[in-house]
């Protein structure tokens, strides 16, 4: 009996090496794929290991498959989306390897674009650059510390973004900043870059590569991509907004007569400025009937137009979701307006014009939700948007807010939106300025104007 046991421990022994030795071969088979040219296969033999260090970033100009081998039939290894940042273990002619995070393989080095030396990896990275490096960075980059850091903004990334250790596109890189993760910014912005706080990492990054701006000090200055409307201009007849391209131009839309629009200062043409969804479009001189002026908000008296601003929206298609949307408009701008806001005080617009429920009066309409497609207010937010882009254009601080989607909405720029509806969908601000002021809306169908006074 004994040696009977004694024989079958050694023969599992024995299965158990041989399994081992399995599944090692297997391993090294899916590493290399049999499909794999012998110069691929070559490379991937004498590719870096894992543990390597990055010694570049770049930016990925296209969507990329990650090969486990240097060829276009090896299996694949996980990929990299368009804009992401991308970090260099060894770049090649043709093909370069590469960590992205949970794992390394290959990509096609021709789409690969803004290619830098990587010096310093943000806190939390998934590669670690050699401590030459590091203190390569240290040494550069230390007049830019948290003492001179003032927290004036907070912002997200459009895409993913090297951050550097000075401004311009040829010094060096000290972080990434991964899409649409959120930083603080320092009023210190110059020559379109921003001077950021991200995972307690310092560094410059475009301010063109940052959207979903708010103040944290209202008083910190323009928001970047704010427009700031000079005017609101009351129409003396059926109006055409019009763009123009240098090809002509072509009516947008046309309003009544008597709506009140937004406006810039006028042109060398005659005609005036003014917002249409994510373009601009134009009114001429003759098309107004009379303007009110905005004054600058430390200027301004009792009565005194501080901010304005419009966004449009559809009518005359004769359907029940525009209806409902059109009526839920109506409905929400008549519990706003002629709200007074005292200096110190807070609102929350869900206050002012919710709950949206069919017993407050709202219709069903076309929502923007992960979850439904109708909803009782929808149409709401356009007006809330309309109001939060009147309230940043002051010193006027915006204490929350929610934007529908990364993508945004068509009624005004990215990341320029509000989004209301229960819970923490709303938006939340405080008159931060010295005095009282008074919100008016001016309606008119497909034309929603905001103004605020000082009271």
């Amino acid at each position: 009996m004994k040696k009977w046991a004694s024989r079958l421990l050694t023969g599992m022994l024995c299965l158990m090496l041989i399994g081992g030795n399995g599944f090692a071969l297997g391993e090294e088979t899916a590493a290399v794929a049999p499909t794999a040219s012998p110069q691929a296969t070559a490379e991937a033999t004498t590719a870096p290991t894992e543990t390597d260090a990055a010694r570049y970033t770049a930016i990925a100009s296209a969507p990329l498959k990650v090969r486990r081998a240097a060829d276009d039939n090896a299996p694949g290894n996980g990929s990299i989306a368009k804009g992401d940042v991308v970090y260099i273990i060894d770049m090649g002619d043709e093909w370069s390897f590469v960590d992205i995070g949970r794992n390394t393989g290959y990509v096609r080095t021709s789409y690969l674009s803004d290619i830098h030396e990587y010096v310093q990896g943000a806190e939390g990275a998934s590669v670690t650059p050699s401590p030459s490096a590091t203190e390569s960075a240290d040494t550069e980059s230390s007049a830019d510390t948290a003492a001179g850091f003032k927290d004036e903004f907070i912002a997200y990334a459009y895409k993913a973004v090297e951050a550097r250790n000075s401004t311009g596109p040829d010094s060096k890189a000290v972080f990434s900043l991964p899409k649409y993760d959120k930083v603080t910014v320092s009023v210190n912005t110059q020559d379109g870059w921003s001077y950021i706080r991200y995972l307690n990492s310092y560094g410059y990054v475009p301010t063109s590569a940052l959207f979903k701006w708010d103040r944290i000090d209202p008083y910190a200055g323009d928001i970047p991509g704010c427009d700031v409307h000079t005017a609101l201009a009351f129409l003396n007849h059926s109006t055409d907004i019009r763009s123009y391209d240098g090809k002509g131009n072509k009516v947008l839309k046309t309003i009544n007569p008597g709506s009140a629009v937004a406006v810039d200062d006028m042109d060398s043409e005659g005609r005036y400025p003014l917002p249409y969804w994510r373009t601009t479009g134009y009114v001429e001189q003759s098309d107004i009937s009379y303007i009110i002026k905005v004054v600058p908000w430390d200027e301004a008296q009792s009565g005194d137009l501080i901010s304005c601003m419009s966004t449009f929206y559809a009518v005359g298609i004769h359907t029940l979701q525009y209806q409902g949307r059109n009526w839920n408009i109506y409905m929400s701008t008549s519990f706003i307006s002629n709200t007074i806001v005292q200096p110190g005080e807070t609102e929350n617009t869900y206050d002012l014009m919710g709950p949206y429920r069919a017993s407050t009066g709202y219709h069903h309409a076309p929502i923007m939700s992960q979850h439904a497609l109708w909803g009782y207010g929808g149409g709401c937010c356009q007006v809330n948007t309309t109001l939060y882009n009147a309230l940043i254009q002051v010193p006027i601080l915006v204490n929350w807010r929610k934007v529908h989607a990364d993508v945004g909405i068509y009624y005004c720029p990215v990341g320029f939106d509000a989004a209301v509806g229960g819970g923490d969908t709303t938006m939340i601000f405080t008159n931060t300025l010295p005095y009282a002021i008074r919100i008016n809306f001016f309606m008119s169908d497909g034309c929603l104007t905001l103004g605020i006074f000082r009271v």
